[in-house]
């Protein structure tokens, strides 16, 4: 090889996220999907005059002659792969991650080798499902020439690479949205009418899950596919009282949302219960690893030991145990020391955590114990019972909270959430209480800058007070900073799909290539995808606003079963958008008596057949031109 022609070229090295397993499942439909993608990735690299130099499988090496036409190439195979995805069912998409790589090479024959192959097959790598990373020697002579946007990852470490290379994670920059001239039918624009009506219910729905809860396609940072899983079970409560049985969930909330929050390379679940059996809940999950632990308390102080379980053997790989006396300084203190004592064991070598990990991972406490207690309260209690007296409990003594102890960023949030959810769902009819809610989470915000709960919950306000562009803007902070939050991803996912100032004609173009409606102000293409991410994510089915979000979505798509099936993976027979859900579902597939029967459900809870009592649920949401169209549904049933 020493006398080999040496020259300096891009290479654009990628494989297929989870081939061998995709192979094992399905060989000949990976391979016949297979096939059809290097359909794609061949027309591409022919089209900016490139060459494949190598194949092996699922993998590709790309020649170019500029590292521009690379990174253009790049990002139009995974927007074309991204769009074939779109159109078809989970089990037939395929996705690639890339790596692009500018540097000397050596020639031999038609292959090329060195190191500058070398360092984009790492980098390919580490890129995201459906995503690139690129070289610092690509990023400086493409970065202006690309409409892109690239994320700083930091120096790595690659395997086998000398020194380390610092790189970047690309994503395309969508141009503005455009129009189409393709008429609808008129049956078409009653259907896609149904669908801006079903944005009342989801919005009911989700805002439930969300009060718990800078790149611009936050959809796109990372999938399952190449999360591990790291499922968090309620710590075991050693004392057997209820009173301690709260706490030990609220620390187990707290542990499961730290490790959200800093570890994005990680697909984090949080269970509200005690599963019968660890590994057929590993099956059933996905499971990676398993945090799990007890707590023993006594009046003044509490012992805590926290395991991290390998979830095929549930092997041991990390335990502590922390004796502390009982105050919230304290807990937050284990909180702090679990979450980063894991993410080490887990991602000790830094190639998942941005370098910022250790100020996102700490989390911002207080020294009063009622306040915790009652920022606990807020979300494991009120957040089952949905009850007005849990509520005014809730506002009562988060209020006391924040005055007590000024700098408790959670009350804060909580404060300025709920006082937005009170009046979305008329516990409070004070309008005044929208400002409010966005002062109490900007100051959490300031106490907390890196807490996506709190931009989600903002964005959530900004949604009920129409302030759209604010809206887009704090969704895409929260994802940037918890882009694998299936909670995030729920609130942000509908506050797209139903926010904003779309056209009837944009609402009914339900055929629209993705890429359409992802800017501007008529974003709900992206609203889609990203409950669909948040909803894989979300294996346990904890969040039900998925649930909701992606089951009136296929209703209005015309696709009745699968929004019946949604709907039907939860079970919530006190929340009335759920019977309304599977109830029109019914009706969409003729199945009149099981339709009569949820709505009749409907019916009990508002304690009237009266179709005024259905009203006003629809108007908060701005759908009264909509609201014929539901009526007709209605009289056909039990509503007069």
């Amino acid at each position: 090889m020493e006398s080999a022609e040496r020259k300096l070229a891009a290479i654009l090295a990628m494989d297929v996220v989870n081939y061998s397993s995709k192979m094992s499942a399905n060989e000949q439909g990976t391979l016949r999907q297979l096939k059809e993608c290097r359909e794609i990735i061949e027309k591409v690299v022919s089209f900016h005059k490139g060459r494949i130099f190598n194949t092996a499988g699922d993998a590709f090496m790309i020649e170019f002659a500029s590292p521009v036409t690379a990174l253009d190439s790049a990002l139009t195979i995974q927007k074309q792969i991204s769009e074939r995805n779109y159109k078809l069912a989970e089990d037939d998409h395929l996705e690639f991650r890339i790596g692009v790589n500018m540097g000397d090479i050596m020639i031999e024959e038609d292959n090329l080798f060195g190191e500058g192959v070398n360092i984009a097959a790492r980098l390919e790598g580490i890129a995201p499902a459906g995503g690139i990373c690129i070289s610092e020697m690509v990023y400086s002579m493409a970065k202006g020439k690309v409409q892109a946007s690239f994320n700083d990852q930091g120096d790595q470490n690659l395997k086998n690479i000398n020194e380390p290379v610092r790189a970047y994670f690309v994503e395309e920059r969508a141009a503005g949205p455009k129009t189409s001239s393709k008429g609808k039918s008129h049956s078409q624009t009653g259907f896609k009418a149904n669908w801006v009506i079903a944005g009342a219910m989801l919005v009911c729905g989700i805002a439930y899950w969300v009060v718990n809860s800078q790149n611009e396609n936050g959809e796109e940072v990372a999938s399952t596919t190449e999360l591990n899983t790291l499922v968090v079970v309620p710590l075991e409560n050693l004392g057997g009282d209820s009173e301690q049985e709260t706490f030990a969930l609220g620390l187990s909330q707290e542990l499961a949302t730290g490790l959200t929050r800093g570890a994005k390379g990680l697909n984090i679940i949080g269970l509200s219960s005690q599963p019968a059996n660890l590994q057929e809940t590993a099956k059933k999950m996905g499971a990676t690893y398993f945090l799990s632990g007890s707590l023993r308390s006594s009046s003044d102080t509490f012992r805590v030991t926290v395991k991290l379980l390998n979830a095929d053997t549930l092997g041991a790989l990390w335990t502590d145990t922390y004796d502390k006396d009982k105050s919230a300084k304290n807990i937050f203190e284990i909180q702090d020391a679990v979450v980063s004592d894991v993410l080490d064991e887990l991602v000790g070598n830094g190639a998942i955590l941005s370098s910022d990990l250790a100020n996102r991972v700490k989390t911002k406490g207080t020294a009063s114990l009622s306040a915790y207690e009652c920022v606990t309260f807020a979300n494991v209690v009120f957040m089952r019972s949905l009850s007005l007296e849990d509520y005014k409990k809730s506002i009562s003594c988060l209020s006391n909270a924040v005055e007590s102890d000024p700098q408790y960023a959670e009350a804060w949030g909580r404060l300025g959430e709920l006082k937005s959810f009170g009046v979305a769902f008329g516990y409070d009819q004070d309008s005044s209480l929208i400002n409010d809610s966005i002062a109490a989470l900007d100051r959490a915000i300031a106490l907390d800058p890196n807490n996506a709960l709190f931009y989600a919950g903002r964005a959530e306000v900004y949604y009920h007070d129409q302030q759209w562009q604010k809206m887009y803007e704090d969704g895409e902070k929260a994802l940037n900073l918890a882009p694998n939050d299936a909670f995030v991803l729920t609130g942000v996912g509908y506050q797209h799909l139903w926010g904003g100032t779309c056209t009837t004609e944009q609402v009914m173009d339900v055929d629209a290539e993705y890429g359409k409606y992802i800017s501007g102000n008529c974003r709900w293409q992206k609203g889609v995808r990203y409950l669909e991410k948040g909803h894989r994510l979300d294996k346990a089915n904890l969040h039900p606003g998925n649930n909701y979000g992606l089951g009136w979505y296929y209703w209005i798509s015309g696709d009745y079963d699968k929004a019946l099936k949604t709907a039907q993976m939860i079970n919530q027979p006190n929340w009335i958008w759920w019977h309304l859900l599977i109830g029109m579902s019914h009706h969409g597939l003729g199945n009149t008596e099981a339709a009569r029967e949820k709505f009749l459900a409907a019916e009990n809870l508002i304690g009237s057949n009266g179709i005024d009592a259905l009203y006003p649920l629809y108007t908060h949401w701005r759908v009264e031109e909509y609201w014929p169209l539901h009526e007709k549904i209605y009289k056909g049933y039990n509503f007069k």
